[in-house]
């Protein structure tokens, strides 16, 4: 049975849905058991209402196990996948129809969780605690979906050739400027400099897949950085930081001459936040 519901306008945001495939594997999945309407408007333009479809319940309601929750799968068919490149929902309200409070109030805010699909309509998902033993639906859950959309800025993407060998100097690219962001890859003379004034034990040891790069970031625009090597396809790095220095890793071998990176950031326009309620939704 279909349910609709009339919401609020929808807010931007600078933070960064976690967004996550339901998992069939769990026995007590069932898909399709709701569909909820909602009214949304985008960061920029008016959207027409967008249904959102409650695809997916995952119960697993336990008494003992560390790993027991809620989980409901929401799609927004409205929305492309190829659009979105991270996502999360920001749960804020939450109960059973006990009265039971089903927010995890105590977990950390969720991060932005990377999209993978460039098909069909974006999917996310939100967890939440373990209802009651004796509860039968979630009666309500509202919050925030957050989506994380890079076509809607053109300075949220800086594309920067010739990066290595390392010229020691901060990159230059439009985007970098226009998000405050200043990155520089560090000579070996550079590096040999930073080691001379570290402790023995500190002292950066970088294998033939790593980089050392300094990087300022005061609005903490950076969402993710990786190469785009010479066939055009994105090859995924790890960071860490070290003390002030953050070490880019590949996994895919040593980057080379050719290769470009890519670094993709937060901004007003690219983060938007639609406001959604469920209402009476079944539990397995």
């Amino acid at each position: 049975m279909k349910k609709s519901f009339r919401l609020a306008r929808a807010g931007q945001a600078e933070a960064c849905p976690t967004f996550s495939t339901p998992n069939e594997g769990w026995a007590s999945a069932r898909p399709a058991l709701a569909m909820v309407m909602f009214v949304a408007a985008f960061a920029l333009q008016a959207q027409k209402p967008a249904e959102v479809v409650v695809n997916q319940v995952n119960d697993r309601r336990s008494a003992s196990s560390t790993f027991s929750n809620l989980t409901i799968g929401i799609e927004l068919p409205s929305v492309e996948a190829k659009t979105v490149a991270a996502s999360r929902v920001l749960v804020r309200t939450a109960t059973d129809d006990s009265g039971a409070d089903l927010v995890a109030r105590d977990a950390e805010e969720p991060m932005l969780y990377p999209n993978v699909r460039d098909e069909g309509a974006i999917s996310v998902s939100m967890t939440l605690n373990n209802p009651a033993r004796t509860a039968t639906k979630l009666r309500e859950a509202s919050g925030e979906i957050e989506l994380y959309m890079p076509s809607k800025d053109p300075n949220s993407t800086a594309d920067i050739a010739k990066v290595l060998p390392a010229s020691g100097k901060p990159l230059s690219h439009k985007a970098l400027k226009a998000n405050g962001v200043e990155i520089a890859f560090l000579t070996a003379a550079q590096l040999d400099a930073e080691n001379r004034k570290r402790e023995e034990y500190a002292r950066l040891e970088l294998d033939e897949s790593e980089v050392a790069v300094r990087i300022k970031d005061p609005q903490n625009r950076i969402h993710e950085m990786g190469y785009v090597d010479a066939k055009g396809e994105l090859q995924r790095v790890s960071t860490r930081g070290d003390e002030g220095l953050t070490i880019i890793s590949t996994w895919s071998g040593k980057p080379q001459p050719d290769w470009k990176l890519r670094v993709q950031m937060k901004t007003p326009k690219t983060v938007v936040r639609v406001p959604f309620v469920l209402k009476d939704i079944a539990l397995p």
